[in-house]
């Protein structure tokens, strides 16, 4: 077992495609978890009970009882990072494909599929030790990360009531590096863990709508996810190299197998969320939310350390959206959809006996195209983490950008 500490290191985060973040957190565990929703549903704090009949709520299956169109959902993401150790200040940016989905109604039930990050890892790290004798650098880095493709059902079982099942296969791979060089010697020394990760995970949602005026709808959900296990089939080299490149140098295989750990099993934890609002049909609604996950899961026992936990977690949302007038022709950003939210998870990870916190600010607009189709903009302002205990404060701003495309076509060429 051993630890690894933000102090003294020095951050250099660089850009490259389809990296959802980078963060010092995604060192632990299977990486970073993915603010992954649509954009409609990011604004408004990632709140999960709100459901219409020309939107996707890809987080809550029952809500796709209510889908009446054929959608066509996609949503990208762009992040920019600043990074405070308390000694220093380091940036990055980040953009990748946030998720794509397909949403079709039968008149039995309605079933969507489609793919959407789940983890992130992305961290380049550097400790500087010229006290030690030869002076020192140790640099990890890490890449990677876990993908979910879903199918989820939605169906009416009764007049308002609405049940879904979701069902899960991530897959994906997370790498670190651990790389010494010692100076003025020629040759370095590199560890890399490399694990391939798969496994299948299922939610269970139910959804209720209850007028509760002449213009009033009330909204409740709830969300299950059972405890899941992943698989993960892990690799250790340890490569001795020239930074130039002339020598190609020596590397050895770790006998994982010896250690039990060429083939372990990564535990997501149980999850339950509920959610209430209120709202009018195209004008207004608001509501909240709130999710509790265990502890215990997401340790990667290939990367042994002592330093962090797993604990249980609480998420808070809060959201809503106010639309002036859906069919305005006299004053267009009077047809524009104002969506917000705030979202404030607690807990889950911590390291150094610090609880690793977040909170995002979420704000943005719905822009209305040909027919019910629509365009969304967000912006979400947050912060995460500390910088206590030799750790890093993270502020960050994302720009999310989404398209949500609805039609008829399907039902049409099938049952007219």
């Amino acid at each position: 077992m051993h630890k690894i500490s933000f102090f003294f290191i020095f951050i250099s985060l660089l850009s490259y495609s389809q990296k959802s973040s980078y963060s010092p957190y995604s060192y632990f565990g299977v990486g970073d978890t993915n603010f992954s929703s649509t954009v409609e549903n990011q604004m408004m704090g990632g709140y999960t009970a709100y459901y219409d009949s020309i939107h996707q709520n890809m987080n809550n299956a029952a809500s796709l009882s209510k889908l009446k169109f054929v959608n066509y959902s996609l949503g990208v993401n762009f992040k920019s990072t600043t990074y405070n150790s308390g000694s220093s200040n380091e940036k990055s940016t980040a953009a990748a494909i946030n998720y794509i989905s397909v949403a079709i109604p039968t008149k039995l039930l309605t079933f969507s599929f489609g793919i959407k990050p789940k983890t992130s890892v992305g961290y380049l790290l550097e400790n500087n030790d010229e006290s030690s004798e030869p002076a020192e650098l140790n640099r990890f880095n890490g890449s990677g990360g876990l993908s979910n493709t879903f199918v989820s059902l939605g169906f009416e079982l009764l007049e308002n009531w609405g049940v879904g099942i979701s069902a899960s296969y991530a897959f994906g791979s997370l790498n670190h590096y651990h790389t010494k060089i010692l100076e003025n010697i020629e040759l370095f020394t590199r560890v890399s863990s490399e694990s391939s990760v798969s496994g299948l995970d299922y939610n269970f949602s139910s959804v209720y709508q209850l007028n509760i005026g002449e213009k009033t709808t009330l909204f409740s959900s709830i969300i299950y996810q059972p405890e899941a296990t992943y698989n993960s089939k892990n690799k250790q080299l340890i490569t001795t190299a020239n930074p130039t490149g002339s020598y190609g140098g020596d590397f050895e295989e770790i006998d994982l197998s010896a250690m039990g750990l060429d083939e372990t099993d990564i535990i997501i934890p149980k999850s339950l969320s509920f959610g209430i609002g209120a709202g009018q049909d195209k004008k207004w609604f608001f509501g909240i939310n709130y999710k509790k996950s265990d502890g215990g899961g997401y340790k990667n026992q290939l990367m042994g350390l002592d330093n962090v936990e797993f604990k249980s977690s609480q998420t808070f949302s809060l959201g809503g959206f106010y639309l002036p007038k859906y069919d305005s022709f006299t004053n267009y950003f009077n047809t524009l959809t104002y969506r917000f939210g705030l979202r404030y998870k607690r807990g889950g990870l911590y390291v150094n006996n610090q609880q690793i916190n977040e909170l995002g600010l979420n704000f943005g607009f719905g822009i209305p195209l040909a027919g019910i189709s629509s365009a969304n903009l967000g912006f979400e302002i947050g912060q995460r983490g500390t910088s206590k205990a030799n750790l890093i404060k993270e502020n960050f701003f994302s720009i999310r950008l989404g398209v949500s495309l609805s039609d008829l076509w399907f039902i049409k060429s099938m049952y007219n």
